[in-house]
């Protein structure tokens, strides 16, 4: 007879579950408390985003009940009508509100301001802006390739940055301190470029990516002192220095020609 009940608890779990990041459409609470009050609801202190983020993203304690594949399982809920990613997509936890990339905003505390440190400019590298056309994560992350991924949840925030790619060409080695990184290639560590430049990384206004910022107007160093751009880099930039092709600027190579 227990047994008979216990099954009938299991297989009426409320069905669907709420992003960890907004709020669901509903307020009701579920009929049958399986989880605490408020288990849905993204204002409550029970709720189920809070207790797997204490949780230390455990997720494997969700797939008992819901399935190894989030469909239902013996709850015959499926975690999949909100998160039809599952719920170990990156944006479930951090990003997911500029683009799908997972690059916050949001991040992990729910901030989507650029003056946190956690949302910061990573919209801004991502996507580009005037000057180039943008870098992957990996420009300064390692990616992980799986939620349980070594370094990703196994590891106290705020996430490491860990320079590749662009950010070292040319025997850049940056250095990023919490606040601003320094001597990177793509912010101007190469000859004849601004090689002290430190930007802000909670500081989106522009002021930091204005043309001239990274290198001289020309170059410094054993570039031609001249200002007319066109004349030697007719496929990146325009008589009036504005770059046409962000490809082919912030790239790693000088681009010589048309």
């Amino acid at each position: 007879m227990k047994n008979g009940i216990l099954a009938i608890v299991i297989l009426t779990l409320l069905s669907g579950c709420s992003d960890l990041k907004e709020p669901v459409s509903t307020n009701k609470e579920p009929s049958l408390e399986v989880h605490p009050s408020g288990w849905l609801l993204t204002w409550a202190p029970n709720f189920h985003g809070k207790f797997i983020q204490n949780s230390g993203w455990d997720l494997k304690q969700c797939q008992q009940c819901h399935g190894r594949d989030y469909a239902g399982g013996i709850a015959q809920s499926s975690c999949l009508s909100c998160h039809p990613a599952t719920p170990e997509d990156c944006v479930v936890c951090h990003g997911g509100v500029e683009n799908a990339t997972g690059a916050p905003p949001k991040d992990i505390a729910g901030n989507v301001t650029p003056l946190a440190r956690g949302v910061g400019a990573h919209t801004r590298h991502l996507e580009g802006g005037t000057l180039s056309s943008g870098f992957p994560c990996s420009t300064c992350h390692v990616v992980p390739d799986s939620l349980y991924a070594p370094g990703h949840v196994d590891s106290d925030l705020p996430a490491e940055v860990q320079f590749s790619g662009l950010a070292v060409a040319e025997e850049a080695h940056p250095v990023w301190n919490g606040e601003s990184c320094q001597n990177t290639y793509c912010h101007g560590f190469f000859e004849g470029g601004n090689q002290n430049n430190a930007p802000v990384w909670t500081r989106v206004d522009g002021s930091q990516d204005a043309c001239g910022t990274c290198h001289g107007l020309p170059p410094d160093g054993d570039h031609p002192q001249i200002e007319n751009c066109v004349l030697c880099h007719a496929a990146v930039v325009d008589s009036t220095n504005v770059i046409i092709d962000k490809t082919r600027h912030v790239n790693g190579t000088i681009d010589f020609g048309t």
